[in-house]
């Protein structure tokens, strides 16, 4: 209902772009580690009902993302399955507090392509136009910061992506041809190359244009692309041809940016020994491809392992990568001797191989080869006869894989090293977080005794000059549940007992030297009826009463030994009631109620009467004003405001009212305008320097103090100002306060 509320598990204000339905490209959902299995078992993500406006706008197939509001890693990639709608599943993600979900903007979702969950330094330069404040951004996203998140994400490996094996018993090569688009490879039919098997040389050498098959293959494997071995009829390609989302136009380089520079460190160690044993394998069939981009025949060295061809320089590299420090690096040097003289041998057979492709196949094949044509092996299965220049080397093949063998075994070790310290690290964690508490629980001991203290100077002689009560409220990461006493003379923040529960949006009031804190919420979407009194000489909060309905954002006062809590609302409705607590007869009776319902209105109390002004009834703030007053019973229309204000304050300084700053509607304000009871008419006072709304106010020795509040939907306040009748405004710097908004604040 109100404007600029701030929603459950989000931050202060609005965070929406609004941008167009055309320019919507994607939508990044949040959760916490409690809430994120649900959303991947239902298969269902869903924010706060103030972010429906753009939910409403997701298409099936747009691409989505899910932010972890604790670690700050964002997770991808994957798709709507449904339209944006509210409360597809109503009870998603409900707790005990609350039995509907907290989050009803919702979409059905699948998985494209998980990944390893991304930094926030790595997609903070993508989404940097975003970011609104130093750790909040906007979930809305255009398609080109759609298309960046995605080429991002690509360039991390898979969660479940297959790594190439180590090298097995069989000696195997693959290289590819070209990548295509979304195609699978065509490969000859087996009986084909069975049948002419005379016209082709089974020991010729790769061609350099076969290297992206391979990478095609991968490609299609790890986009989970729903290509079947059928998909070459006329059906498909059309639907290929439809731009459903931003999917389409990266295609082509997600193998590209899965083996970049910028993958995962840890993946690339990994796969380090792995290569080396891919680098030892020999080939075992050779046989022409069909490059199904240009129909063009390429010779290819296939096994039934697809495994794909490691080059020298790519071996040297992964070499001298590989984990174990500066001891192994004899044993790297030995590698990358054999394996360059390994290299140097299949390049001569190459080189041999590529001559007979040049020339007749019949003057290079032996005699008893072309007897045996038809005995070699088909595309998936077999072997051919190795050279003899690679039966010389079949020993070191083995002391190669010795190696390789004894550097795993000592990674191993190095691992299980690593949990031990890592274990030693949780268990000093522990120690650590015991010993702030019990830091945090001394503190406490210390205030309670320096409050104790000052109470009871007035018992020596002293005179002990009020303070500042600040109840609960938000300091842009927290809600709080906190009681603080601020001294503006001396500018300290002294921390008392905290209530039981976080309240914001809610109202408090002094009576008999006992603070009573009612409504509110506690940064989610319901609302408290639940009351709470504080005994300034116990230092301790007591449970009492609670209020008739569910409310926040409303306010409070305290009129001969009892307490008024005055309209407000639940989020569904704004009220025009009013409750009246009894202390002597121990709970909330019904009051007369106002005139007009409002929501997040202000009022005070002069000569005996409560004033209520301004405020929000439902579908419009209100610059009206009206007055109660027991000997009459009913309420009275005053005359209105020149300025619509809701979640601003109203202070009594001597005989008049004075109505600050708030909310008009469409922005914060600054402008103040005084009543006076005697002449009932309001006038126009000196502006605040700066305009601002949800602030605590409070008046004490002839002065108004507005503390925090905010600027704007998304700029919270740190800073004090002050009115006096006779010096006017100034701003104050105090440093022992932060910022804070929402909070109540009495004085006493």
């Amino acid at each position: 209902m109100q404007a600029i509320q701030i929603q459950p598990n989000s931050q202060p204000g609005l965070q929406i772009r609004n941008l167009p339905v055309k320019k919507l490209g994607g939508v990044i959902f949040g959760c916490k580690p409690e809430t994120i299995e649900e959303c991947f078992k239902k298969q269902l993500f869903g924010l706060p009902s103030v972010h429906y406006s753009y939910v409403k706008n997701v298409k099936p197939g747009m691409p989505l993302f899910l932010f972890n509001y604790t670690d700050r890693r964002l997770h991808g990639i994957f798709e709507a399955a449904s339209l944006g709608q509210m409360s597809i599943d109503p009870y998603a993600w409900s707790n005990e507090d609350s039995l509907t979900t907290p989050f009803p903007a919702q979409v059905r979702i699948r998985t494209r392509t998980r990944y390893i969950p991304m930094l926030e330094s790595q997609y903070k330069t993508v989404l940097g136009t975003n970011y609104y404040d130093r750790h909040l951004f906007y979930f809305e996203l255009d398609h080109t910061q759609t298309k960046a998140l995605i080429s991002l994400f690509k360039s991390l490996l898979p969660i479940n992506f297959n790594q190439v094996p180590a090298a097995s018993s069989k000696k195997s090569i693959v290289v590819s041809l070209p990548p295509t688009k979304r195609k699978a490879p065509v490969l000859p039919d087996p009986k084909k190359v069975k049948a002419n098997s005379k016209d082709i040389n089974p020991f010729s050498v790769l061609s350099n244009a076969s290297d992206g098959v391979l990478q095609n293959w991968v490609d299609s494997d790890v986009e989970n692309a729903s290509i079947n071995e059928n998909s070459h009829s006329d059906t498909d390609e059309k639907e290929f041809e439809e731009p459903v989302s931003d999917w389409e136009d990266l295609d082509d380089n997600a193998l590209q940016y899965q083996f970049s520079p910028h993958s995962n460190p840890d993946e690339s160690q990994n796969s380090s020994y792995k290569t080396v044993c891919q680098g030892m394998e020999l080939p075992e069939c050779i046989h022409p491809v069909v490059n199904p981009v240009n129909e063009e025949k390429h010779t290819m060295l296939v096994h039934n392992e697809h495994k794909a061809a490691v080059s020298i320089d790519k071996i040297e590299s992964e070499v001298n990568n590989i984990p174990g420090g500066v001891g192994l690096q004899p044993e790297r040097h030995t590698i990358l001797k054999k394996l360059k003289e390994l290299f140097s041998i299949r390049q001569q057979a190459a080189l041999s191989s590529q001559d007979c492709v040049n020339s007749s196949p019949d003057q290079c094949v032996p005699e008893e080869t072309k007897v045996n044509a038809n005995l070699s092996c088909g595309p998936f299965d077999g072997t051919v006869e190795d050279k003899p220049s690679f039966e010389e080397h079949r020993g070191e093949f083995a002391e190669l894989r010795q190696i390789i063998a004894d550097l795993s075994r000592r990674a191993e070790a190095l691992e299980k090293k690593q949990k031990g310290s890592d274990q030693d690290i949780l268990f000093l964690r522990e120690v650590v977080k015991d010993s702030g508490r019990k830091v945090q629980q001394l503190e406490y001991l210390v205030d309670e005794l320096q409050f104790r203290f000052d109470s009871s100077l007035p018992l020596l002689g002293s005179t002990r000059k009020p303070s500042i009560f600040l109840i609960g409220g938000y300091n842009g990461v927290t809600w709080l549940p906190s009681l603080d006493s601020f001294s503006p003379e001396k500018d300290t923040l002294m921390g008392l007992a905290p209530m039981s529960v976080a309240r914001s949006y809610a109202s408090a009031a002094a009576l008999d030297g006992h603070i009573f804190a009612f409504g509110g919420g506690g940064g989610n979407s319901s609302w408290y009826n639940t009351v709470e009194c504080y005994s300034s000489r116990n230092n301790e909060w007591i449970e009492c009463p609670s209020l008739n309905q569910k409310k926040g954002s409303l306010a409070g006062i305290s009129l001969n030994s009892k307490i008024y809590a005055i309209g407000g609302g639940d989020g569904n409705e704004t009220f025009s009631e009013v409750e009246m607590f009894d202390p002597y007869l121990g709970k909330w009776i019904c009051g007369p109620s106002m005139l007009i319902s409002r929501f997040a209105l202000a009022v005070a109390e002069l000569n005996g009467t409560i004033y209520a002004t301004g405020g929000y009834d439902g579908s419009t703030y209100l610059q009206s004003a009206e007055r109660y007053d027991q000997r009459e019973g009913v309420w009275a229309r005053l005359p209105s405001m020149s300025t619509k204000r809701g979640c601003h304050a109203l202070t009594v300084l001597g005989e008049s009212l004075y109505a600050m700053g708030g909310y008009n509607g469409d922005k914060m304000v600054s402008s103040v305008e005084i009543f006076d009871p005697r002449l009932n008419a309001w006038r126009m006072g000196d502006p605040m320097s700066t305009p601002r709304g949800y602030a605590a106010a409070v008046t004490l020795d002839g002065s108004a103090y507005l503390i925090g509040g905010l600027k704007s939907n998304v700029q919270i306040l740190d800073t004090v100002e002050v009115y006096n009748a006779s010096s006017g405004w100034s701003a104050l710097g105090f440093s022992s306060l932060g910022k804070r908004t929402f909070a109540s604040a009495v004085a006493m």
